[in-house]
């Protein structure tokens, strides 16, 4: 335990700020990023439905009762990665994706195990 915080709880809040600050990148929409949306076959202005997911599973993963949504909206938009990459024949772009979701499933694992957790209880 670190300052009262096990290590799940620390991964999470790591993730939760992960996703933020992807979120916020999204919003702004860097040109390359743009570049590689629109490449994919995704509208100019998908940079933004992305921040808005990247945003709502920053705050689910923050909100006790809320985090395993935020855990399956996460790994929900790594398979989504998945799918785009291995469609455009870009599987190098992989890697961080399939780490991303080695960190929510070992986040999800640590604070509930193999169970589902009850929902509405923290």
């Amino acid at each position: 335990m670190i300052f009262g915080f096990t290590w799940a709880m620390l991964l999470t809040f790591f993730l939760s700020f992960f996703f933020f600050a992807d979120g916020i990148v999204s919003a702004i929409g860097p040109r390359p990023m743009r570049e590689s949306f629109v490449r994919w076959g995704f509208p100019d202005w998908w940079h933004l439905v992305n921040a808005a997911v990247c945003l709502v599973i920053g705050v689910l993963l923050l909100v006790p009762t809320l985090r395993p949504f935020g855990f399956m909206l996460g790994a929900l938009e790594c398979f989504a990665i998945f799918a785009v990459l291995i469609r455009s024949n870009e599987p190098g772009h992989l890697p961080p994706s399939v780490f991303l979701l080695g960190l929510l499933v070992t986040g999800y694992w640590g604070l509930y195990g193999f169970a589902l957790p009850p929902l509405g209880v923290a």
